[in-house]
């Protein structure tokens, strides 16, 4: 898994803006407000909380005691929002079984959920999440199949990792390749669906939403993108969704003007604040051998999660001189000192970025003042990037899942080292 760089609201909530409700008395409904009425079977889940972002761009948190199976919600919202309804949670996982996103409308609204099935919850009276449901009624056997490939892909793994380096692991990798491949041609249907239902809904709400993950998707042509939105409908345009995705549409011609200025990326001239708190060169680094600059932060889940196999990496090929540099880009300075010390990434060289933000056709006038991770288009984290001693990029891994990115790492380095007649490989 990875998360996006510029957070939504459901990634980390803003305690300075962040009210607490308690399912509030039934109101009349205006064309302001929502009402959500429901039914939840199970006798375990004893409340539900809803959150959302409101009128005024608060994040709001609201709990629903269930009494006598039923759940009932009011709150203010002009426009389509996403929300997220979760009850007696087992992860912090977007997957947890009881744990269900969907869209809110500024009218009444009725649910009908399961305890330990929240993802399958009938959900009425919105139609930008009537959309979503018609989406993944389309993409239902794609998505099957994804899991399904998925799941062989990490049991190939798990054999590659266990088997002697032979005849036998050449074999395995060839046939864990070709499921990859076929997995790569399902996620490219599965984004095809999307942008064509994005381009067929100009008036969804939906569509606006879907449309964020490929504003950053560089294999789609900035033409295409500017001409998807032109084609939205003009409340689209005008909603929160909209105006942020035009926001993303001119970070990213910024971004692409920035890469070409820096199109080696420009590794001696980046000056950044060590966990020291000291400013360094990071072409200090660069130069002597294999070198992984890991952009991550101490809120991403995936990043965390990703830590284990960073380090063992590491340890691994640090005896050949492979360096690994992190980049975190938290905004508060004492977090990431704490995450660095509570992950054990002081083996690392740590650095930290100026707090992320998406840019502008201005920011071009002032370079200096723009984070690394925009000037180097770093749009999710983890985002991992591999650069030889000469300080030349191998590989990026950034939008593929957390075992692929590592496996495909290891697999870059390995070569790398084979190549230049080390004896690095263990078995």
């Amino acid at each position: 898994m990875f998360m996006r760089v510029v957070l939504v609201f459901f990634v980390g909530w803003v305690l300075s803006s962040l009210a607490i409700l308690h399912c509030a008395a039934q109101k009349t409904v205006t064309d302001k407000s929502f009402q959500i009425s429901g039914e939840l079977t199970g006798d375990s889940t004893k409340f539900v909380v809803l959150r959302f972002v409101d009128n005024q761009g608060k994040n709001i948190i609201d709990t629903c005691y269930i009494r006598d199976g039923k759940l009932n919600f009011q709150g203010n919202i002009e426009q389509p929002t996403l929300a997220m309804l979760t009850g007696m949670v087992k992860t912090k996982n977007y997957e947890d079984p009881n744990t269900v996103r969907f869209f809110l409308e500024p009218k009444k609204m009725s649910i009908s959920i399961a305890e330990n099935n929240f993802p399958h919850a009938k959900i009425t009276g919105s139609d930008t999440q009537r959309d979503m449901d018609l989406l993944g009624q389309q993409n239902s056997k794609l998505v099957l199949e994804m899991k399904s490939l998925s799941m062989k892909r990490a049991i190939y793994n798990n054999r590659i990792k266990m088997s002697a380096n032979n005849d036998t692991t050449t074999m395995l990798v060839g046939q864990r390749d070709q499921l990859q491949s076929k997995l790569a041609g399902v996620l490219k249907n599965i984004k095809s669906n999307k942008i064509d239902f994005i381009k067929n809904h100009p008036r969804s709400y939906a569509s606006a939403y879907l449309f964020t993950e490929f504003i950053t998707d560089r294999s789609i042509p900035i033409s295409l993108i500017k001409s998807i939105y032109q084609g939205f409908a003009g409340d689209v345009k005008e909603s929160r969704l909209g105006k942020d995705n035009l926001l993303r549409i001119n970070n990213r011609l910024a971004g692409d003007q920035l890469v070409n200025f820096n199109n080696n990326y420009n590794l001696e001239s980046v000056v950044l604040q060590n966990d020291q708190n000291r400013t360094v060169k990071l072409g200090n680094f660069i130069g002597k051998n294999l070198v992984i600059i890991d952009f991550w932060a101490s809120w991403c889940v995936p990043c965390i999660k990703s830590s284990p196999n960073l380090k063992k990496i590491y340890n691994t090929y640090s005896r050949n001189g492979l360096q690994v540099i992190t980049i975190s880009i938290d905004k508060r300075n004492d977090d990431w000192i704490s995450a660095v010390k509570k992950n054990g990434y002081d083996i690392f060289i740590n650095f930290r970025d100026i707090p992320n933000r998406l840019l502008t056709i201005d920011d071009l006038k002032n370079p200096d003042g723009i984070p690394l991770g925009r000037k180097w288009n770093i749009d999710y984290i983890p985002s991992i990037l591999l650069f030889d001693k000469n300080g030349s990029l191998i590989s990026k891994f950034d939008k593929i899942d957390d075992e692929y990115r590592i496996i495909g790492l290891e697999e870059k380095i390995r070569d790398y080292y084979r190549k230049a007649g080390s004896d690095s490989e263990t078995n």
